[in-house]
Formats: structure tokens, sequence, C-alpha cells
């Protein structure tokens, strides 16, 4: 047979594989959000299996010269589809977008709850403990990301995150000081939703950010509290240390439910998340 008949390979990607973070199936793509399956190592019944359950949605892998072969019997055999992107890494690997079913897709608008516009630029987050994916609004206030399904859990948190937005607010030399019916800042919103809730197209209002009271809690014994860095537990010292250092880390500080649900943990006081990218 010959192969080049077989699988046409146009744009090569240029993302490096060496580079993704691990994953069960072999590495996650940050720049595209989505799961790499290694090939690499596979037989060819393992390969025949992976594009029977693709169902015709999208995938990304990397493939050896030795498992090229076998991928294109894959495909004639099983999906007679064409691979039509490829990163290739020392003449040996190749990772290659076809049509995969591995993601679940999150998207929704934001309004802002005061005066039912809609918020564009915010940053908008899938955080996990090992990770975060990120996006921001359109013009329109809509966005959409794709999570890999070994990202998700019973329970999940998206973040809404307006510190840059309420940044240029604060800064606007023509900005009128509100009062809190008026408020023109927005506040920082989580919602957990679980796995087999969709989210699609959904609306969410975001409050204006304002001061509350709350009542005092007194407890016996404080717990604990528990500090990550790239999704490995650490020091408080270490990370405050490597967050000193390394101004441009995302940060991410949450509390109750959210902590809980995120760090896997049922008994702590606060979590702290740093990422290096």
């Amino acid at each position: 047979m010959n192969i080049k008949n077989e699988i046409k390979i146009h744009n090569p990607c240029p993302e490096n594989w060496e580079a993704m973070q691990d994953a069960s199936e072999g590495k996650f793509c940050e720049k595209c959000s989505k799961c790499v399956v290694d090939f690499t190592d596979k037989t060819e019944g393992e390969i025949q299996d992976i594009f029977k359950t693709a169902d015709e949605k999208e995938i990304c892998g990397r493939i050896s010269t030795r498992s090229l072969s076998m991928v294109a019997a894959g495909i004639i055999l099983v999906t007679n589809l064409t691979f039509v992107q490829a990163q290739t890494k020392n003449n040996v690997g190749i990772a290659t977008e076809q049509k995969a079913g591995s993601i679940t897709k999150l998207s929704g608008k934001l309004i802002f709850k005061r005066t039912k516009t809609e918020i564009q630029n915010a940053e908008v987050f899938f955080i996990c403990k090992s990770k975060y994916i990120k996006t921001t609004t359109d013009e329109n206030g809509n966005f959409t990301l794709e999570i890999p399904n070994e990202l998700i859990e019973k329970k999940n948190v998206l973040y809404f995150d307006f510190e840059k937005l309420n940044k240029e607010i604060y800064e606007n030399p023509n900005r009128k000081v509100p009062n809190e019916i008026n408020a023109d800042i927005y506040e920082n919103t989580t919602v957990i939703f679980t796995k087999k809730e969709e989210i699609s197209n959904k609306e969410f209002q975001i409050d204006s950010e304002f001061l509350k009271m709350g009542a005092v809690v007194v407890t016996l014994e404080r717990p604990p509290d528990y500090y990550y860095f790239n999704g490995k537990s650490i020091s408080e010292r270490k990370f405050e240390k490597l967050r000193k250092e390394n101004p441009n880390y995302q940060f991410f500080f949450f509390k109750d439910k959210e902590a809980e649900i995120i760090a896997g943990k049922s008994y702590l006081n606060s979590l702290q998340l740093l990422y290096s990218n």
C-alpha cells in the first residue's frame, strides 16, 4: 500500500508534543484545549477501537512512522476518513487532527444584572486542581470552552474573573464614583455544575460588587490551608516564594464549597492555586 495515497497531511501543527501536559490517553494541548491521543504505542486493534468510538467527532493524535500504516488501515476499515492536520517532531512523531469525541463543550453569555448589558472581554475559567482552561467573552458577552472529558468530575467549578475589567473601570479618569444602586464594578463569580449538567448557551447574571456584611462563624479548630503548584501540593513557604518570584503565574484563591470541589477534600479552610502556564 502506498500510504501517501491514503493519508493527506496539510497545515502542520506547530505545537510541541513534549511541551504538552500529560493526559490519560496521551497529552493535552493548551492552545486548542484538546486531548492528543498517543498512537505511537497502540496496536492495530487499539487504533481501530479508537476510530470506532470516535463517531465522526474531532480527535487529535500523535503517530510514529511505525504506526502510520496501522492508522491508515484503521481509517480505511473503520471510518474511511482523511487526516487533515499534522505535527511532525524530529521526523518521528506526528500529531494529527481528526474527528473525535473526547470533549465537553460549555457555552454561555454574561449579562450585567444591574444594566442588563452584555459583558465583553471577561475572563472565563474552568478550574481543576491540575490545570485551568481559559477563554474570554466576545463583543456580545458570549463564551465557549472545550473541556477534555477526563477533567470533568462529579462536581466542577466555572469561574468568571473581572479583575482586568474592574481595573479599567477604576482607572478611567472620567468615572463617576457610584453608590450601591448604581454600582459599576463586576463581582467575581463562581458556578458549580455537575458532570451530568448541560451548560449550553446559558445566560449568567453577574451582580455588582459591593460591601457585604456576614455572620461571624466560630470553630474550635481551624481547618488547614492547601497550596498547589501545577496540581502538586507544596508548602505555604514555597508557594509564596514561587508567587513572589513569578508575578505572571496564574493565581486563584478559593474558600468553602468551591475549594472543596477543586481540591477533592472535605475539610479545609482555603485553597490557593498557582500555575506556570
